[in-house]
C-alpha cells in the first residue's frame, strides 16, 4: 500500500518567464522561448490541472509575441501573470551598473521604487490589468523593496528561498532562517526573515528542504555552518560533498526527482501543506541555460516535472493553486507553526 505522507496538500507552479539572454543584458534581447510555454501548460494541465504562475520580465512583455502567448495562456483560465523584476534591464537605467546592482537588493531604494512602477505600467500596458504577485530577479529582494511593492499595489511576493544565503553571489540576500511556510513582510523593512504578522505583502517562499531530516533539528545544524566563522572555512560546501548535509530547492534544474520527493516529505512532516515547484523558462530551448544543454536534457526536465508531480499524487491528494489562490487560503497551507 502507498503510503500516505500528510493530508491534502496545496502545490504551487511558477516559472520564472525571462528573456532569452541568461547573463544580464540590456542589448540584443529576445524571447522566443516563451514561445515553449504551451507545450509545457499542456503538460502541466495533463497531470490534473495544474495552473501554474508565470512571474514575467519587462524585456518579455515588451515583446509583442510573448505577450501573446501568455495573454492566451491566461485567458484560457490555466494560468495567473505576476512580475518578475531583473534590475539591469528594467527602467529606469543606470549609466553604470556593477555586478552587485543585479540583486534588487543593494539598488538605491528611489531607484527601486521607479523600476517597480515601471514594470507594473509595462504589465499593464501589455495585459490589461495590474499584477498582485512579484518576484525580484536572482531571488534578490530587499527591505527597500517592500514598501515599493506597497506602493505600486502589490500583494504578495515569492522571493524568498528558505535556508539559502545568496550574499557570495554579488551580496545578495540571506534567506537561513526564513520560515519554511508562508509569512507577511513588514512593511518598514528591516529583516526580510523576521514575520510580521501585520505586514502588508505576504510572503509565499519557493520550497527549499535538506537532504536530512527532521527539518527542525537539521535546520539548526545548517544555520550553524551558515555563520561568518562557518562561511569563511566553507563548512556548508565541505558539508554538501561529503554528503552530509545539503540543500534541496524544488526545482528540477537543479535537483533530482528522487531528492525532490525525500525533499518534500520533510517539508510535509514539519506541518506544511503546500509545495512550491519552480524553474525558468528558457530551459526549455536546449543552450539558453546553463541547466539544459542539449535537446534531450530539454526532455529530462519536463519528465522529471511529470515525475515528480505523479509520484506526490501517489502519497498526497493534491489541490493545484497559482499564487494568488495559495495566498488567499495562506492559513490553511501550514497546519502547525513553522
Amino acid at each position: 500500500m502507498t503510503e500516505a505522507w500528510a493530508g491534502a496538500v496545496t502545490l504551487v507552479v511558477s516559472i520564472d518567464t525571462e528573456e532569452d539572454n541568461w547573463i544580464p543584458s540590456r542589448a540584443g534581447l529576445t524571447a522566443r522561448n516563451v514561445l515553449e510555454l504551451p507545450r509545457l501548460d499542456a503538460l502541466l494541465h495533463r497531470l490534473g490541472g495544474v495552473r501554474a504562475t508565470y512571474f514575467t520580465t519587462y524585456a518579455v512583455g515588451r515583446d509583442a509575441g510573448a505577450v501573446a502567448v501568455l495573454r492566451a495562456l491566461r485567458e484560457s483560465g490555466r494560468a495567473e501573470i505576476g512580475a518578475h523584476l531583473h534590475p539591469w534591464n528594467t527602467p529606469p537605467l543606470v549609466d553604470q551598473s556593477s555586478p552587485r546592482d543585479t540583486m534588487l537588493k543593494n539598488v538605491a531604494p528611489a531607484l527601486q521604487q521607479a523600476k517597480v512602477r515601471t514594470l507594473t505600467e509595462m504589465f499593464e500596458q501589455a495585459f490589461g490589468d495590474r499584477p498582485r504577485v512579484f518576484r525580484a530577479g536572482r531571488y534578490g529582494l530587499g527591505a527597500n523593496t517592500v514598501p515599493a511593492l506597497v506602493a505600486s499595489g502589490y500583494a504578495v511576493d515569492s522571493s524568498v528561498t528558505p535556508l539559502i544565503n545568496w550574499q557570495q553571489y554579488d551580496d545578495g540576500p540571506n534567506y537561513v532562517g526564513a520560515p519554511l511556510g508562508p509569512y507577511r513582510l513588514s512593511a518598514t523593512g528591516g529583516d526580510l526573515r523576521t514575520p510580521d504578522p501585520n505586514g502588508p505583502i505576504l510572503e509565499l517562499p519557493l520550497s527549499c528542504s535538506l537532504s536530512r531530516g527532521p527539518l527542525r533539528t537539521w535546520s539548526r545544524v545548517w544555520e550553524s555552518l551558515n555563520t561568518p566563522a562557518a562561511r569563511r572555512l566553507r563548512l556548508q560546501g565541505l558539508a554538501a560533498r561529503l554528503n552530509v548535509l545539503r540543500v534541496v530547492q524544488l526545482n528540477p534544474e537543479l535537483a533530482t526527482t528522487a531528492a525532490m520527493l525525500a525533499g518534500t516529505r520533510r517539508l510535509l512532516a514539519e506541518g506544511l501543506r503546500y509545495v512550491h515547484l519552480t524553474l525558468h523558462s528558457p530551459s526549455l530551448i536546449p543552450g539558453l541555460s546553463p541547466f539544459v544543454r542539449t535537446r534531450t536534457d530539454c526532455e529530462d526536465l519536463l519528465a522529471a516535472v511529470e515525475r515528480y508531480i505523479e509520484e506526490l499524487a501517489t502519497h498526497t491528494s493534491l489541490r493545484f493553486a497559482t499564487v494568488s489562490e495559495a495566498a488567499s487560503r495562506s492559513a490553511e497551507l501550514v497546519a502547525s507553526g513553522d
